[in-house]
Formats: C-alpha cells, sequence, structure tokens
C-alpha cells in the first residue's frame, strides 16, 4: 500500500490506488453505494493542481516532522492530546505516509506509540483525565475530541503495523468503541441530545453540539471500516441527530441546538456526516450543497470560525463526498486560498479559534484539506 510521496502517480493511478485501499485494509465496506471510477475521475484536478497540492503538502509535513517531540507526540497543551498527535499523524497519511514504512515511518510509530499510551482504564483515549466539574477550558470540554479524534486515527492505523503493535492497537480500538457506544446519549424522550455525544462528565443541561458528534461519529465509521463491531442502532441514532442539526428554514447545518442560523464549516460537517452514514445523495445534503455554494468558506486570519482552518478541513472533504456539479465550485477555491498563505517554512499560521492549539494542529488540519482529491486515508474515500 506504500505511495512514493516524492514522486507519486499522477490522478487515474491514485484513485485506483484508493479504491483498492478500502477493499484491502477496510474488511466493512462503506455503507452507501461505492462510485465506479469514472463517476471520481469526473472529480479530477488537473495535474498542475495536484503538483501544487504536492509540493505544499510536502512543505507542510517537513514541517511537522520538525516539531515531533521525543514522545511521539507533536506540539500541542496536554489537554488537546492525543487529538493533536492524531491529526498530524493522519495528515502524513494523507500524503501516502505510512507508520513504520519510508522516510517518516519510525516517527510515526512512535506518534502511534504515544496514542496508545494516553487511553485511560476506561477507553476514553485522553492523555489528561476529565475534572470532575465542567470547565471550558480544562480536559472535560476536550476529551470526547480526544477520544474521538484518537480512535479515528489508531483505526486508520490497524493492520499497517506490526502483528504485536497490532494486536495492541486492536484491543485499544474495541475499549475505545464501547466507550463511545456506552457514552452515547439514549434520551429517548429528547429531540436535542438523543443520540449524540456531550462533554465529560455529562451534565443535566443541554451539552451536545454537532461538532464534538462529529468526530464520535467518525471513530466509530473508521472503526467499523476496520472490521470492528459497531452496533447499527447506535449509528441510527447518531444519523438522527446529525439530520436534526439541519435547519429547514435557512438550508445549513447549525452547531446546536440553542444556537440560531447555520455555520459554513458546521454544514460541511452534516454533509460528511450523512456520507459517512450512507445518505450521500440525500435531499437534506443537496439542500445544504447549495447553501455552500451561496455561502462560501472565506479566509480572513484576523477573524475567528467560519474562516478558519477548522470549516476549511469540512467543506473540502463534504465538496469530496458531493462531487458534481458542487467540487468543481467548492473546492478549488478552497485550494487556491490555502495555496496563497502558507507560510515560507510550510506551515499555516492559526486562526484566532486554532491558536491555542498551535501551529500543528493548524498545519495538520490544512494539510488534511489539501489531500482531500487525493483519497489515500480510508475514512474519507467516496
Amino acid at each position: 500500500m506504500n505511495v512514493n510521496p516524492i514522486n507519486s502517480p499522477r490522478p487515474i493511478l491514485l484513485l485506483v490506488f484508493s479504491i483498492l485501499a478500502v477493499a484491502i485494509f477496510s474488511p466493512t465496506t462503506a455503507l452507501g453505494a461505492s462510485p465506479s471510477l469514472n463517476d471520481v475521475q469526473s472529480d479530477l484536478l488537473s495535474d498542475t493542481q495536484f503538483d501544487a497540492i504536492e509540493m505544499s503538502m510536502d512543505r507542510a509535513l517537513r514541517y511537522l516532522d520538525s516539531l515531533q517531540r521525543r514522545d511521539g507526540s507533536y506540539p500541542a497543551e496536554a489537554r488537546a492530546q492525543p487529538a493533536i498527535t492524531g491529526l498530524c499523524v493522519m495528515a502524513f497519511m494523507s500524503r501516502g505516509h505510512l507508520p513504520g514504512r519510508g522516510l517518516y515511518g519510525e516517527k510515526l510509530l512512535r506518534a502511534v506509540e504515544f496514542i496508545l499510551s494516553c487511553q485511560q482504564s476506561t477507553g476514553l483515549l485522553a492523555r489528561v483525565p476529565p475534572e470532575s466539574e465542567y470547565t471550558l477550558k480544562g480536559a472535560s470540554h476536550t476529551a470526547p475530541y480526544n477520544h474521538g479524534i484518537g480512535c479515528l486515527t489508531l483505526s486508520e492505523v490497524y493492520g499497517m503495523v506490526d502483528a504485536s503493535r497490532d494486536e495492541r492497537i486492536r484491543r485499544a480500538i474495541h475499549n475505545a468503541v464501547q466507550y463511545s457506544i456506552d457514552t452515547q446519549i439514549q434520551a429517548p424522550g429528547s429531540t436535542v441530545d438523543a443520540g449524540g455525544w456531550g462533554y465529560t462528565p455529562p451534565y443535566d443541561r443541554h451539552t451536545t453540539d454537532l461538532s464534538v458528534v462529529s468526530w464520535q461519529i467518525m471513530g466509530l465509521r473508521a472503526a467499523k471500516n476496520a472490521g470492528f463491531e459497531v452496533p447499527a442502532e447506535s449509528i441510527a441514532r447518531a444519523m438522527a441527530y446529525v439530520e436534526n442539526r439541519f435547519d429547514e428554514a435557512s438550508g445549513g447545518f447549525e452547531y446546536a441546538e440553542a444556537e440560531s442560523g447555520p455555520r459554513i464549516g458546521m454544514t460541511g460537517v452534516g454533509i460528511l456526516m450523512l456520507s459517512l452514514g450512507g445518505k450521500h445523495g440525500s435531499k437534506i445534503s443537496k439542500t445544504a450543497a447549495e447553501w455552500l455554494l451561496k455561502n462560501p468558506w472565506t479566509y480572513d486570519p484576523a477573524e475567528d470560525g467560519d474562516s478558519s482552518e477548522y470549516p476549511a478541513y469540512y467543506v473540502s472533504q463534504a465538496a469530496l463526498q458531493l462531487g458534481h456539479p458542487y467540487w468543481p465550485e467548492i473546492y478549488p477555491r478552497i485550494l487556491r486560498t490555502v495555496l496563497s498563505v502558507q507560510q515560507p517554512n510550510g506551515s499555516w499560521r492559526p486562526s484566532p479559534h486554532g491558536a491555542v492549539f498551535g501551529e500543528a494542529y493548524t498545519t495538520a488540519m490544512y494539510t488534511l484539506t489539501l489531500g482531500a482529491p487525493l483519497q489515500l486515508l480510508p475514512i474519507y474515500q467516496r
């Protein structure tokens, strides 16, 4: 499965590789129907655009490589681990670099070991256990992000390393999946939080939002792709939660029930989550796609929210899932902007939203944004 990241094949070979990767490394196929190669080919960029993507990603990865710590992690506060390290690992994988192989192989293995070391006895993947009292700036807020991203990363790595390490990853994923299932909100009488995940520890108030729920869904979806058992009812409840965040009046997705009005980033989230749940061509997805065309992502380093690296990542992945006619209208514009604001050292400056997590986070997110059309991570393949 190794891809030479320096002299990578042209788009058609990349796409053939991606389709084969699903069959080899994903015992459970995606819930939705897989497109034919011709369907995917219709979304390709030009050779010039692919060259620019590859060169930009290579620069970004060299920068990330220079940041790695001796314990295998990438720079972030302890309360943001293993999420930041997981995002960095997936950034490398989105360019074809794999743990244990090639240029960055040994360093990526160290990063995987760090992620494994973060798992708590409960199955929660978090470097710092949540506080007994919720705090917005504490581990109780970041824990579900750490968990979802950690489970997603380990599931993408599973089956690609040596047998001994693979067994440890298998146990970690099994325990992480069980934790996610156990902590999903049942609330049969509630249409607000039912099917979602709140911040930890749970509270007797509405604490769910589409952002944190999305990472739990991706963690479970990736685990299912890797052959782990995930109850169908758990996925069904999560999909119902996502659909409940759709705002029919505007045509976009809202961050939370208490919020009035859609967001660009959350609309990207909603489309991607529906695609992962097998609802690629649903009426909601198409309506939300039209909303994105009318409300495009823009970059402003001085602004927070929808001008940050977080929406760019999600809207790009959503556009990939949507295909024509949305992909050529949405992604090239994002691509031009992201390429134009990359720093000489290969990094991207954090927005106010991402500043607390630093340039490792921002650089990983924009690298994943650029890597969308390469389709080398099974979780994002169409």
